[in-house]
Order: structure tokens, then sequence, then C-alpha cells
């Protein structure tokens, strides 16, 4: 977990999540703490150790006494009251994906975490794990969701195939982007494609 947050501390663009944390020691403990508590509900992926994808799905329910842990630690790093405006400011937002879906009994995958270790960015390992999830969501026929506070990365997920759904605004000039995958969408293209060649033979 250590390799994990050291990844989102380094990481040389700004996050929403992170504004006001006065050091990249407060992050890798808030790292640290979440992704202990999610590798207890997710399903974790992993390329030799250089690159993490947790994901979860409909069926996943985070348990009471990590709930707990979450907060207690959480209240711990941050303190109390920046604890409680955090989560009274996230009430205000609008639901995330992962709650409409379940609210409509829709099935599907969500990516929880994707990290890469800062020594393999660029050598593509986002887009082999994004490959891989979003095979999952094909073979499963759900869509794969993710949300993101970083402008730079909700480019490269449109970039991966991915579609963005929403933009919620967190405060000032810092948004949180809703994305989605739908596999449906690969198929249709697929379809118009062929079409074309079709024609194309016929002509």
């Amino acid at each position: 977990m250590l390799s994990i947050a050291q990844s989102f501390a380094r990481y040389p663009h700004a996050s929403a999540s992170f504004d006001g944390f006065k050091d990249e020691k407060m992050i890798m403990r808030y790292i640290e703490l979440s992704t202990s508590v999610m590798k207890v509900y997710c399903d974790i992926y992993s390329l030799d150790d250089h690159a993490y994808m947790m994901i979860s799905n409909e069926s996943t329910i985070t348990p009471i006494g990590q709930y707990v842990r979450l907060l207690w630690g959480f209240s711990f790093i941050l303190g109390p009251w920046r604890m409680y405006k955090m989560m009274d400011h996230g009430t205000q937002i609008g639901d995330p994906q992962e709650v409409v879906l379940r609210k409509k009994k829709k099935r599907f995958i969500h990516i929880e975490l994707l990290a890469i270790q800062q020594a393999f960015w660029g050598q593509g390992l986002m887009r082999q794990l994004i490959e891989y999830v979003k095979q999952m969501a094909k073979e499963r026929d759900c869509l794969c969701i993710v949300e993101t506070d970083e402008k730079v990365k909700m480019e490269k997920y449109i970039h991966l195939g991915f579609r963005l759904k929403k933009v919620r605004n967190l405060h000032d000039d810092m948004n949180l982007y809703d994305l989605y995958y739908d596999p449906t969408e690969d198929c249709d293209k697929l379809e118009q494609e062929e079409r074309k060649n079709e024609q194309k033979r016929t002509q």
C-alpha cells in the first residue's frame, strides 16, 4: 500500500482531494488508510507491482467495521472539523454514479483506484489495466464507471474510451469528473465500421 500512496503523493498535477493538505506525508497517510480499507472489499489487479487497480461492483458492500475504521482514521489524520466539512460538502454535490446505478439496480464495475508507480509512468501500464477492465465490462454486459478530480486524468480516461457523464463542482475551480465506459457503444462502432467496409466492397 505504501507504493500506491507514494504514487498519489508524488503525482505532479493538482488534485482537489488533497487541497489544503499540508505536505506529502499527510497525503500518504490518507491514501494508505483508504487503500488498506479498500483492499478488504475490492478486487485488486497488479502489473508486476508496477501498477495497481482496485475495482468493486454492484454487489460489493463495505464492512461496517472497516467503515468505522476509515472514519476514525480520517478524523485523526485530517482533524474532526476538516473531515466534517469534506463529508458535508460531498453530500451537496450530488450522487455519484455508483449510488445512481445501485438505486436503479443496474450492474456495474467501479474503478475505485488506479495507480502507477512513478518509475513506470508513460509506459502504457494504465492502458493495459483499462483494456482489462473494459473486457470485464463486455463480458458482464455492464457499465464501467470511474471518477477523478484531476482534469489530466479525466482526459486520459476519455482517450482510452471513456465518456464524460457529469462534472460536479467541489469548490472554486475544483471539479469531480464522472466518467463511464459502455461496451455496447463499442459494439455499435464495430457494426458501423463493418457496414462501411461492406459498402466499399460492393461498390
